[in-house]
C-alpha cells in the first residue's frame, strides 16, 4: 500500500506534485521560464542522481542506458536553460550539496517501487534534495514576480528606472 502511495503511476508522488506546481506557477504567470525552469530541474536532478550511482557504483534499476540517457539529458538541458535566465538559486543549491553530502555519507540508499528495505531517512534525504532543488529554480522566478515595475509616468533614461532595467 505505501509502495502504491509513494509511486502512483510508477512515478514518485513528490515529483508528480513537484511538476504540477511548476505547471501552475507558469499557468498563473503566463511565464514559460517556468517550464523550462521545471523540466531543467527535473533532467538536472536525475542528471546528478544518477551519474552519482554510476559513480559509486550503486546499483541501478533500469541498467546502464537509463543513467547515461538522464546524464546526456541533463548536460544539455541544465545549459540550455540557462541560456533564458532560469538559473537556480545559488544559495539554495549549496543546501542541496550539503543534503547530497549526508546523503552519500550514509550510503546513499534509496528506496524503490517494491519497498524492500524501505529507509525513511534515505527517504527523507531524497526527497529533501529534489525539493530543495525544485525551490532553487522557482525562487529566483518567484522573486522576479514581486519586483516593482516601473511608474508609467517615469522616463525611462531616469537613474531609477535605469537601475530597474538592469536587475530585471
Amino acid at each position: 500500500m505505501t509502495g502504491a502511495l509513494l509511486f502512483p503511476f510508477g512515478v514518485r508522488l513528490s515529483t508528480l506534485l513537484t511538476g504540477l506546481a511548476f505547471a501552475s506557477f507558469a499557468a498563473v504567470y503566463r511565464d514559460k521560464r517556468v517550464v523550462l525552469a521545471g523540466w531543467a530541474w527535473l533532467t538536472g536532478f536525475e542528471a546528478a542522481f544518477q551519474a552519482t550511482a554510476l559513480i559509486i557504483g550503486h546499483p541501478l534499476p533500469f541498467g546502464i542506458d537509463g543513467p547515461i540517457f538522464y546524464v546526456v539529458l541533463g548536460a544539455i538541458t541544465v545549459p540550455f536553460s540557462l541560456r533564458f535566465w532560469t538559473r537556480p538559486s545559488l544559495r539554495l543549491m549549496i543546501g542541496v550539496a550539503a543534503i547530497w553530502a549526508i546523503w552519500l555519507a550514509t550510503g546513499f540508499h534509496v528506496n524503490l517501487h517494491h519497498m524492500h528495505g524501505f529507509s525513511p531517512f534515505a527517504e527523507a534525504l531524497n526527497e529533501s534534495a529534489k525539493t530543495l532543488w525544485a525551490v532553487a529554480y522557482l525562487w529566483p522566478l518567484w522573486q522576479q514576480r514581486r519586483r516593482p515595475h516601473p511608474p508609467t509616468g517615469e522616463l525611462l533614461s531616469s537613474p531609477r528606472a535605469v537601475a530597474l532595467l538592469r536587475r530585471g
